[in-house]
């Protein structure tokens, strides 16, 4: 296990319409069976719903519940891994969230970290959407990041990280469709989708840690 590739996407928009937002990553030493799976689930989608036919990307926010369900289970029969980190958005400091490519930055060591600290891992190459809020500034997180395993943890780790268009990675738009369960989870308490990603979520982070979904007051409120 030299080398670990890691995808991620988010939920949308920062959570600007919600209170929490969850970052996804799919993790593989191997990804060329779950590209397999989701090009056919899009060609099998687009041949069974026109309305898709023409789409360059089908993206879960816009997918209807009987695709969702069979992306799903076609990303879980596969031999990967998810990662995530969730973040309630009523108890992150503010700097953070003004700052919203700080925040993504902070909340991805979450995943990152465990993963390089891992026995026998050398290489981490991570692929990002390019179309998210971390490109504001290219070169932000991979200084970021090394620092934090270089020089702060004393790892001898390469690090790889490519900023790609979704529509053109199959892994990307699987860790989008990933993030969206896990966000209407905590957003909605609608578990469906969660609980068939269940079986492969390694790791799971709640930040702030301490705080999250402790004002029931807010909660209440809010829904």
């Amino acid at each position: 296990m030299s080398r670990v590739i890691l995808n991620f996407d988010e939920s949308e928009n920062l959570g600007r319409d919600g209170r929490f937002f969850t970052i996804a990553c799919v993790e593989s030493s191997n990804i060329k069976p779950l590209i397999n799976v989701m090009k056919k689930a899009e060609l099998k989608t687009k041949k069974t719903f026109p309305s898709f036919k023409n789409c360059d990307e089908i993206k879960s926010s816009e997918a209807y519940p009987i695709i969702k369900d069979y992306y799903y289970r076609k990303i879980v029969s596969k031999d990967i891994k998810i990662r995530y980190v969730t973040s309630d958005l009523f108890h992150v400091r503010e700097d953070l969230l003004e700052d919203e490519n700080l925040l993504y930055n902070y909340m991805l060591q979450f995943i990152v970290v465990p993963v390089a600290k891992k026995k026998g891992v050398k290489q981490l190459d991570l692929y990002l959407d390019k179309r998210t809020i971390k490109v504001k500034s290219t070169n932000s997180f991979h200084d970021y990041i090394s620092i934090k395993l270089k020089y702060e943890l004393g790892l001898d780790i390469e690090v790889n990280i490519k900023y790609v268009e979704s529509q053109n990675s199959y892994p990307v738009q699987a860790a989008d469709f990933i993030a969206n369960a896990i966000n209407s989870y905590y957003e909605y308490n609608y578990g469906y989708y969660f609980d068939t990603l269940r079986p492969k979520i390694v790791q799971h982070e709640k930040f702030p840690r301490k705080y999250f979904q402790k004002d029931i007051s807010k909660m209440l409120l809010y829904k």
